[in-house]
């Protein structure tokens, strides 16, 4: 029994392997260096039938009780396991709260004469070494749904998480996170969260939580759990209802900490991960989501001014729960009190003092953040992207006395908007990536993009297949100026609903002051964003249309001279999303435009692709071993009988107007595309069982693609059926599937 259950240990752990050092590209790895995965798991399955020494039986069942001991202690996931060789750069993705396009230098403050201004000098010293993002988006103008885009890689036409809801746990699925970790990178969230689950009115145990960041492609994790604790920059002792603690894995942390500001620890905990991970594995790349909650509200500053020096030997400093200075090195003194001294005599009000002091603690933790990185000589090696989640704040957070105006240091730039709009100011964000040697310094990149980008982006850069279930792009040609290469999928898309109305500062357009919000839309086509406030239904609430390159502020709305584009938009976002249960729209239940082919014939464009991956890869960016005409889905690929993949693209004819329901079976991994829907999703969740979807749909021809992965030797399959108006529930045959004949 004992033997049987080390080998299952084993063979999920993919432990006890000794191997000499060799290189693989050029990167140290302390493992054999393997064609493919399956390759080192063959190998990796006959090891682990060799028969066992006394002593390595001993060494290994002290190895398995030391890691069962620790994973029991907290959740988080220790180095006692093997990794898959990849040779990407580790990836730093730094999120901040509340920063506004107008709230660094280099974006607009450097810029603004004759009036208060903040400074960040390492910020944009970062920036000088990298590539500013000046046209970059995010996915929703409020904290929770813009994270859940980020991690899930999907616009909010097609995320877990809308609105205003906070704490929802995002799906179990590929999160950028779990690509990641299954590409062979370390993992560690660290900072605020937001999505594992409800919290409620009690204190739920954080292993409970449906989404809890270990549950979520996440190795380790500390910080914040709930998106309440996020108002919070020092724990609290539960004499409020914002009851805030530090939650290691699974574990509460709160003893002795009310001296531990956020920013401090979050930047301490961080350094220490990074070294203790190249002291013990530095030839796996390493992910590291750094998710600070400032410069949120409440407007709390540090205890005192910031520890000279940087890197390995200055700068904050990871001390230990046990130290006399609690988790990091600056937990001493009055807490609260700190103002940076660029500031602390200025004659503004305190709450101004505050916003800026927050937003220079986060310049100098970047700054320590990269010397540590220089000083490891892994800096070279190391990707940082630097944003934020949504334009600036005007409010004090939960008990908070002091307000952030926004116009008095014009946060938002030179756009209209904040939190919680979707005029420029609320979702166009300030964003740097900087990776030496490979992003060329003092760089822009005027493609639009969004924060759902960066999960195609890092799949690019970390040598695996970019997923079908993504509404992102690598940016990778972008940031490397190899603006010819870069894939457009032509729009970029979000949605919100909240109440309220748009500030009316006088910075802003008169057009824009005092605007109601309700439910909002924007999309984006090149030069040009459409957006609309307070939708009441599809076709009567047209879009502003504005030059946003030309006319930034969204002075001039083109709508009544762009009918043709008024068009294209109206139906683009019926083509691009899903309705949510959890997020009502106006638009719903509107029928989904069909398109005009001029000429068709029937059947689909197959391809037949060679290679196992983990997931469904978006083979439309990769090149197939064959490509033919098939007259429906049919499985055949050409002699491979394993680690192949099958993509159809082509139409689906409609005969009528009304709702369809789709249903997919397939063998294996499987995924449908209708227009840039995600319509069925097979895959990370495989099941046997059929998938199902209702989707309205005008009569007449809708583009499709399914894409199906096999890694297994078992027989291919995959079946598409369809009920709507008229129409039993039957199988797509070919009579329903078309192409066109100029594309032949």
């Amino acid at each position: 029994m004992i033997w049987e259950m080390l080998l299952v240990y084993l063979d999920l752990m993919h432990s006890f392997r000794y191997h000499q050092i060799k290189k693989c590209d050029g990167r140290k790895i302390l493992f054999k260096c393997y064609d493919s995965q399956n390759d080192q798991d063959n190998q990796f399955k006959k090891e682990i039938k060799k028969p066992m020494t006394k002593q390595q039986l001993r060494t290994f069942l002290f190895l398995c009780i030391t890691t069962l001991f620790v994973n029991a202690q907290n959740g988080n996931v220790d180095y006692s396991g093997n990794h898959k060789p990849n040779n990407g750069p580790n990836i730093i993705f730094i999120y901040v709260d509340d920063l506004g396009y107008g709230d660094l230098g280099n974006f607009w403050q450097n810029q603004i004469t004759g009036r208060p201004k903040l400074f960040t000098p390492n910020l944009d010293a970062f920036a000088n070494e990298g590539a500013m993002l000046t046209h970059h988006y995010t996915s929703a103008p409020v904290c929770a749904p813009a994270r859940s885009s980020v991690l899930e890689g999907l616009h909010q036409g097609h995320a877990t998480v809308r609105d205003n809801h906070f704490d929802s746990p995002i799906k179990k699925g590929l999160t950028m996170a779990e690509m990641l970790q299954k590409s062979g990178y370390r993992t560690l969230h660290v900072g605020k969260a937001g999505l594992a689950g409800t919290r409620g009115d009690h204190e739920p145990n954080p292993q409970t939580l449906e989404a809890h960041p270990l549950k979520r492609g996440f190795d380790q994790f500390y910080g914040y759990l709930y998106h309440i604790q996020g108002h919070q920059h020092y724990p609290q002792n539960g004499t409020t209802q914002q009851r805030a603690y530090f939650t290691d894995g699974y574990t509460n942390v709160l003893e002795n900490t009310d001296l531990t500001y956020t920013t401090d620890v979050f930047t301490a905990k961080s350094k220490q991960w990074i070294m203790d991970h190249e002291s013990q594995r530095s030839e796996q790349p390493f992910f590291l989501y750094l998710a600070y909650d400032a410069p949120h509200a409440m407007l709390q500053v540090p205890t005192q001014k910031y520890p000279s020096g940087g890197g390995l030997n200055g700068g904050l400093q990871w001390t230990g729960d046990s130290s006399g200075k609690p988790l990091v090195n600056t937990a001493t003194g009055d807490r609260d009190s700190y103002i940076h001294p660029d500031y602390a005599n200025r004659d503004w009000k305190e709450a101004e003092k505050r916003h800026a002091t927050m937003i220079r603690r986060i310049d100098n933790a970047v700054a320590d953040i990269v010397q540590l990185l220089k000083d490891l000589n892994i800096d070279k090696e190391t990707l940082i992207v630097f944003t934020s989640d949504n334009g600036p704040h005007d409010e004090p957070g939960s008990g908070g006395e002091f307000v952030q105006d926004p116009e008095f240091f014009q946060s938002y730039g030179n756009l209209n908007g904040i939190k919680r709009d979707l005029w420029e100011g609320g979702i166009r964000m300030p964003t740097i990536a900087r990776y030496p040697g490979v992003i060329p310094e003092k760089s822009e990149v005027t493609f639009p993009s969004g924060q759902w980008d960066w999960m195609a982006t890092f799949a690019e850069l970390a040598e695996v297949a970019i997923p079908a279930y993504t509404d992102g792009v690598s940016l990778v040609p972008s940031l490397t100026q190899n603006n010819a290469q870069q894939v457009d999928k032509g729009y970029i898309y979000g949605e919100y609903a909240v109440g309220g109305k748009t500030p009316s500062y006088n910075d802003f357009e008169a057009s824009k002051r005092g605007r109601k919000r309700g439910q909002m839309q924007f999309i984006r086509m090149g030069d040009y964003k459409g957006v609309r406030y307070d939708i009441k239904e599809h076709y009567n609430s047209p879009f502003e249309i504005y030059n946003v390159v030309t006319d930034e502020r969204e002075s001039m709305d083109l709508a009544a001279s762009m009918p043709e584009l008024q068009q294209k938009m109206l139906d683009q976002v019926l083509q691009g999303r899903k309705k949510s249960n959890s997020a009502v729209r106006p638009y719903d239940l509107e029928l989904i435009p069909s398109v005009k082919l001029s000429k068709v014939k029937r059947g689909l464009h197959k391809r037949v692709f060679s290679g196992a991956h983990d997931w469904v890869p978006n083979f439309d960016l990769m090149e197939p071993v064959k490509t033919s005409r098939s007259k429906g889905i049919d499985v055949r690929t050409n002699g491979l009988i394993s680690k192949f993949g099958l993509s159809y693209t082509g139409y689906i004819k409609i005969p009528e107007d009304g709702a369809y329901t789709f249903y997919l079976e397939s063998a294996s991994k499987s995924h449908v595309m209708l227009h840039e829907i995600h319509l069925l999703d097979n895959d990370f969740n495989y099941s046997a069982d059929a998938v199902s979807e209702e989707v309205y749909l005008k009569a007449g021809y809708h583009p499709i693609r399914v894409f199906y992965q096999q890694n297994d030797s078992i027989s291919p399959a995959v079946s598409l059926k369809l009920q709507g108006p008229s129409m039993p529930k039957k199988l797509v045959t070919k009579k329903m599937f078309y192409i066109e004949k100029k594309s032949l």
